[in-house]
């Protein structure tokens, strides 16, 4: 495991060859159970933005939720972060594998409002398009995926690599990032979430929210 502090555009962390080559396969193995079934049953998810007056962020996508902490391993980030949006309560942690249809593209946006800690892994393919930070102007975060209204002073990606994690805690009109991707593309999302600030339709049933010790938030 090599981690990386980094500061450009803002506060985040690289993890690379986050987990041993045995687990790693053990979660790789998971995720293509699902884009088998995502290539056969079509999509599970359709997320668009809902904003009124403005062109609608769509993105059809298949998720798979999970109930128990299956890679305790991201819980030590956040306090290695400590800039982050603020929290009242306990946090729960929520789990799920991404899997992205070809030629998707989502725009610049900051998390919503509910997620403290993101974490992003990277799974498959080999090769792909890893998340795109901005050093973005904007100020129009609304607290739920609003995209970016003025152009980017600059943008870079996180490299993609299999078994590569990149974590990031939110911070309004701060950390605008993106992803995009040319072929299918598996990632595993763990989030430290405030629960009762989870919006309605974000298909995150009281099941999926996992129980974490407060001593890896408090």
């Amino acid at each position: 495991m090599k981690i990386t502090h980094h500061n450009n555009p803002w506060e985040h962390i690289i993890v690379e060859d986050f987990l041993s080559a045995d687990k790693f396969e053990q979660i790789k193995n998971l995720g293509m159970i699902e884009y088998e079934k995502y290539l056969r049953d079509g999509s599970n998810h359709s997320y668009t933005d809902h904003k009124d007056n403005v062109s609608y962020t769509k993105l059809a996508k298949y998720t798979k939720f999970f109930t128990e902490d299956i890679i305790p391993e991201t819980n030590q980030f956040f306090k290695m972060l400590p800039k982050h949006r603020g929290f009242k309560g306990e946090l729960k942690k929520v789990i799920h594998f991404q899997i992205s249809p070809p030629n998707f593209d989502f725009p610049l946006h900051i998390d919503n409002v509910s997620r403290i800690n993101t974490c992003s892994f990277y799974i498959y393919p080999d090769k792909s398009i890893g998340t795109i930070l901005a050093d973005n102007p904007s100020r129009n975060d609304d607290g739920d995926h609003n995209a970016a209204d003025k152009k980017s002073h600059s943008e870079i990606e996180v490299p993609w690599k299999p078994n590569t994690l990149f974590v990031h805690n939110s911070i309004p009109n701060k950390t605008w990032h993106k992803y995009m991707g040319d072929s299918y593309r598996i990632t595993m999302n763990l989030f430290l979430l405030q629960p009762d600030l989870v919006r309605h339709g974000r298909g995150i049933n009281p099941e999926n929210l996992i129980d974490i010790d407060p001593k890896y938030y408090l």
